[in-house]
């Protein structure tokens, strides 16, 4: 397990508050005994706190005698309340200038190495400490004195885990959320021998300190990161004409995976972009032909503020958007609420598509903030916190958003934003009249937009591979919390009634050939190994394409039909560094399909098995969670894997699904040669096919969109270092 750990340390101090996770997790593998060798052979026995330790209960004292009798003292006991201990780290605040003396009646005395936990209130069992003195303590805490058969940091390392959390949240009742003395003294905790205690703490130690290593390590690194981003981005805005953007472009795009590795900068990026094409700069232009004006000299229609009518349970047959509708700078049509009245047809209160919605309330962060509505004519009416905006002929939506959306724009409203120092400035008519805008011609605003779509596409794919890593290596820290993995204690043993892992799979195997799979096949109660991927195992596979149906079925009821299913696993087998998937998956009319799968594969043997069932939806028949789904056996690997790709594909376009399953797998053919994989090349392998040429127009491939989505895959997907070096360059 600790070899483990420290294999994977690396990759997991990259999440956001790693030293905080990183911290549970040692606390929870030390307390389950996994850095003590043999700790797994024989398990700890549980013993109620009660007894194995004296609880001590506090003394109340209020605000007014507090000050009076106990403030200023010099000599004493110090009065801890609950306040006075830290919620993540512990730490007791000894000098709060409260003591109490020590001949004082009334008040119990815990001794140093007493274990003190809130009891009652918003922090019950969240606030722990460990006491390195003796002292006094408020009613609202309880303090464990252990006896000799427990080393106070050893308890503290229990009573700090999950599991005594948990207990202790089962016995919680009262409004304010309390558990009553006899009900702590029965939670259960390990008590391990002493020595097997101070081999854990020990190990714990050793640790932490490592992780405090790891730690300046990543910071430093960060700081190095943080440095180049913004030496990058500062270039790219001191950039004075299209040629040196696209030097510094070129440099930036190279490092991509390097650089741009958090949010943060992802976002600086996004706002340099909007900013350079803005000031016309992403391409050449006639600066002649760019005029100078003010919103208000563009508008058809507002900027006019709308309308809030009290909202009902519903539904309705009118909605009205949210403020959280455009917060994010892009329409979301599922922050809505439905309203009693309607607005007739003619009512200038119904949003338009191609729409602008401005924020004219919020935080000073978003206050301003702009976006294109996207939703039908006569489906949402709009709120008195938002102005609606509708563009003259002859002015792009898309491109007055992003002159809204610039960093010169934003400010000038929130310089002239109302109540800028309560919780929720405000911007009038005639400030959002009054934003200087630099207009070209139609034809260039269309150009401008179509490149920063582009530019920002990529920034988009960076956020998603972001958010996945995230994902994948907190669910990696809970499942390693959870037990043992590879190479820990227990590894290599199993019950008497277990079945093997590989057992377990060529049994199953044996069955598909064998008897068509007609009963439920003997898999084993552990997860699926990631190391079963080759084309004949046809369970592996199901077990797949279960995932993936869960996956999707949870973010929608809707049933998912056999086009997304089929390259929902291509994306998920690529995505685990499955080699043989361009074997199995045929050249076919909607790009890469597995016609195995569908008839005698994963798909089938999945639904033949229950895994997995058809259903008519409201785009037709699919695929939805089978009523023996649970024999699956899915793994978190492989859950997580099914998640990913339901994360970054779901909102797309089947098209877009194609085009990059498409030009995929064409890059991976075409890198299994000597030649340079480049977007031509694969242009050419495209059209080069008889059952694939059509995609060309279809899809709208040319050499730039398929260096576009190879950049995209690049990020998404395991990459043959030789074919991404050709790629990028």
């Amino acid at each position: 397990m600790l070899g483990v750990l420290y294999d994977r340390l690396a990759d997991l101090s990259e999440l956001p508050d790693a030293h905080l996770h990183l911290r549970r997790l040692v606390l929870e593998l030390a307390v389950q005994g996994a850095f003590v060798p043999g700790a797994a052979a024989s398990p700890t026995p549980l013993v109620r706190l009660g007894d194995v330790s004296e609880i001590l209960t506090g003394t109340s004292v209020n605000a007014a005698e507090k000050e009076l009798r106990y403030a200023g003292l010099t000599d004493g006991f110090p009065y801890i309340a609950t306040k006075d201990v830290a919620l993540n780290s512990g730490v007791i605040d000894y000098e709060n200038d409260v003591k109490i003396p020590r001949d004082e009646i009334g008040f119990k005395v815990a001794p140093a190495g007493s274990v003190l936990v809130c009891a009652e209130g918003g922090s019950a069992g969240k606030k722990i400490g460990l006491t390195d003195r003796s002292v006094c303590f408020g009613n609202k805490l309880y303090a464990i004195v252990p006896n000799d058969d427990l080393i106070p940091i050893y308890l503290n390392q229990v009573v700090r885990s999950n599991a005594f959390y948990e207990q202790f949240k089962s016995h919680m009742t009262g409004i304010i959320g309390g558990v009553s003395l006899k009900k702590f003294k029965d939670i259960l905790i390990p008590v391990p021998s002493l020595d097997e205690q101070q081999r854990t703490i020990d190990a714990l130690v050793n640790l932490e300190e490592h992780l405090s290593v790891v730690e300046k390590c990543r910071l430093l690194e960060r700081s190095a990161r943080v440095s180049a981003v913004d030496g990058a981005i500062a270039a790219l805005r001191d950039s004075a004409n299209s040629a040196s953007v696209n030097l510094v472009w070129e440099k930036i795009s190279s490092r991509f995976g390097g650089w741009f590795t958090d949010l943060g900068s992802l976002k600086r990026l996004r706002q340099a972009i909007i900013d350079l094409a803005v000031r016309g700069l992403l391409l050449n232009e006639d600066a002649s032909l760019v005029k100078e004006t003010t919103l208000s000299a563009l508008t058809a229609f507002g900027p006019k503020n709308g309308f809030s009518p009290k909202p009902v349970s519903g539904p309705t047959p009118t909605k009205t958007m949210s403020l959280s509708a455009i917060t994010k700078g892009v329409f979301d049509s599922t922050a809505f609420k439905y309203v009693q009245d309607t607005p007739p047809p003619d009512s200038d209160l119904w949003v338009q598509p191609g729409d602008i919605l401005l924020q004219r309330a919020n935080t000073i962060e978003y206050v301003g903030v702009s976006a294109v509505y996207t939703g039908e004519l006569g489906e949402f009416i709009y709120p008195d916190l938002i102005m609606r905006i509708t563009p003259k002929p002859g002015v792009d939506s898309k491109f007055l958003h992003l002159a809204l959306s610039c960093t010169k724009a934003r400010a000038f409203m929130r310089e002239r934003a109302s109540g800028t120092s309560g919780t929720m400035p405000k911007v009038n008519q005639a400030t959002v009249k009054a934003v200087p805008v630099r207009l070209p011609p139609i034809e260039q605003q269309r150009r401008v937009v179509a490149a920063t779509e582009e530019l920002l596409s990529i920034c988009s794919t960076l956020q998603r591979g972001i958010e996945a890593r995230q994902r994948d290596g907190l669910a990696l820290l809970e499942a390693l919390a959870r037990g043992p993995v590879d190479g820990g204690p227990g590894a290599g043993e199993k019950d008497a009634g277990a079945v093997d892992e590989h057992e377990g799979w060529e049994n199953s195997t044996e069955t598909a050939a064998g008897s068509g799979l007609t009963q439920k096949p003997s898999l084993s109660a552990k997860p699926v190994n990631l190391g079963h991927k080759h084309d004949d195992d046809r369970v592996f596979e199901a077990v797949l394409v279960t995932a993936v149906v869960d996956a999707f079925i949870e973010r929608s009821p809707e049933p998912l039909g056999n086009f997304r299913l089929q390259k929902a696993v291509y994306f998920a087998r690529r995505r685990i560094g499955d080699t043989q998937v361009n074997s199995d998956y045929l050249k076919k009319v909607a790009g890469p399909y597995n016609p195995k799968m569908r008839y005698s594969g994963g798909i089938a043997v999945a639904k033949s098995q229950g895994w997995i069932r058809e259903a008519r939806g409201r785009f037709g028949f699919g695929h939805i969670r089978g009523a023996n789904a649970e024999f699956a056996q899915v793994s978190l690997e492989l859950r997580s894997v099914a998640s990913w790709v339901r994360d970054t594909f779901v909102l797309r376009k089947n098209d877009e699904w194609e085009r990059l399953a498409t030009i995929d797998y064409a890059t991976c053919a075409l890198g299994e040669g000597d030649d340079a994989v480049t977007p031509k090349a694969v242009l050419d392998y495209i059209r080069d096919l008889d059952v694939w040429q059509h995609k060309v127009e279809k899809l709208g491939l040319n050499e730039f969109s398929i260096e576009s989505a190879m950049l995209e895959l690049s990020l998404l997907f395991p990459t043959d270092l030789r074919t991404l070096a050709r790629v990028l360059g």
